[in-house]
């Protein structure tokens, strides 16, 4: 079986091709050689799995999943709001939240343009963030992002960078509505898996903010990822199947 693994996302790529490996070795499932996983790079053809991870950039992903979603997620600007609202600057290739800029008055979203960035996405005020992996219709698991070093704690963003670590949430208490969000979105870009990002509003509801196909996970945190490979194997098993074919593989 081959990996089309993004550059960026090595290490979490070869985890899976190792787990997956492992895995099939220990089902005694045969991996063909002519399957593909794709992890952050696309590719199309027969036996692939994620093929359309890389389709889109972060600003047509985020103008798709706004359709596909609505208020379940960002709001592209692409004018000066009237009345103005608060705005977050982005760029087309972003990770980590390095690219977030905070636009408080309209005169500023010009200059941040002629600074490298390419859009704009009203803030929306949050109580909490998670990361759910998500497999075709199945919820592999979620992540809370919980602040940990509160003294690092000096821009705008939930990473690691900022003080922020990941928390692993029992599958039971998780919400049935926050997986459900996160299953559209994955089926709105039109993937076989991926992680998504979103964030809750102080009156429960969420908003998906993107969808990370190629996420990357530390020593510590592999039980989702291991799910995913878990899957990787049974779509092997089951003889590849498309999305929608014979289950969900």
């Amino acid at each position: 079986m081959r990996f089309g693994i993004a550059a960026t996302s090595r290490v979490t790529g070869n985890i899976l091709r190792t787990l997956v490996a492992e895995k099939a070795a220990e089902q005694g499932v045969r991996l063909a050689e002519d399957a593909t996983v794709c992890y952050g790079v696309g590719q199309r053809g027969t036996r692939v799995l994620n093929g359309n991870c890389s389709a889109q950039n972060k600003l047509e992903q985020a103008r798709a999943l706004q359709e596909g979603l609505g208020p379940g997620a960002l709001e592209v600007v692409t004018d000066v709001p009237t009345p103005f609202v608060p705005l977050l600057s982005r760029k087309i290739v972003h990770s980590r939240g390095r690219d977030i800029g905070v636009v408080l008055e309209a005169w500023q979203m010009a200059p941040r343009m002629a600074a490298g960035s390419d859009f704009f996405t009203k803030y929306v005020p949050s109580v909490r963030e998670f990361r759910t992996w998500i497999y075709r219709k199945r919820h592999l698991g979620t992540y809370e992002k919980v602040l940990r070093r509160p003294e690092v704690f000096t821009r705008l963003g939930r990473n690691f960078a900022n003080g922020f670590d990941f928390s692993k949430l029992d599958n039971d208490s998780v919400p049935n509505n926050l997986k459900d969000i996160c299953v559209r979105a994955i089926s709105v870009l039109d993937l076989d898996f991926g992680a998504v990002d979103l964030i809750q509003r102080a009156d429960g509801s969420y908003c998906v903010l993107e969808v990370n196909t190629a996420p990357g996970v530390s020593d510590a945190h592999r039980a989702v990822i291991q799910q995913l490979a878990n899957r990787v194997v049974r779509w092997a098993a089951n003889g590849y199947p498309a999305r929608g074919a014979n289950g969900q593989g």
